[in-house]
């Protein structure tokens, strides 16, 4: 389980690089697969197992009050993507990429900031002594 938050740490800085460097490259993905029902499970169930997954791993963590939050948060999120629909799902993106573009390089170093928290919070504390 830790190693699967680490990864997921990992994709953020790299999900975050990406943002600062090339944002128009994931609005064109977000724009492109807008239509496409698979961008919307895919939106659910990430939430739904990264949820349980921080909510299950949170006692191995160094913080794990934050990371239990955080897994409660992101469960919570699936379920209001489910109650609201694809279509409603839909119409939110459209309408909040065009306000999101300009605050892209933030947004970046919020998820490189993100990233290095959960990489950090599940690294070994031999390594930390070291």
């Amino acid at each position: 389980m830790k190693l699967l938050i680490k990864l997921f740490g990992i994709l953020l800085l790299l999900a975050g690089i990406l943002l600062i460097v090339k944002p128009e490259l994931v609005f064109t993905w977000i724009d492109n697969n807008m239509e496409n029902t698979s961008l919307y499970i895919s939106a659910i169930v990430v939430r739904l197992v990264f949820g349980v997954l921080f909510v299950v791993a949170a006692k191995a963590s160094k913080y794990p009050a934050v990371l239990k939050f955080f897994g409660y948060l992101f469960i919570l999120a699936a379920f209001i993507l489910i109650f609201i629909g694809q279509e409603h799902f839909q119409d939110f993106i459209t309408s909040i990429i065009p306000d999101a573009k300009p605050f892209a390089p933030l947004t970046g170093l919020l998820i490189i900031a993100f990233g290095g928290f959960l990489i950090y919070a599940f690294l070994n504390k031999k390594l930390l002594k070291q």
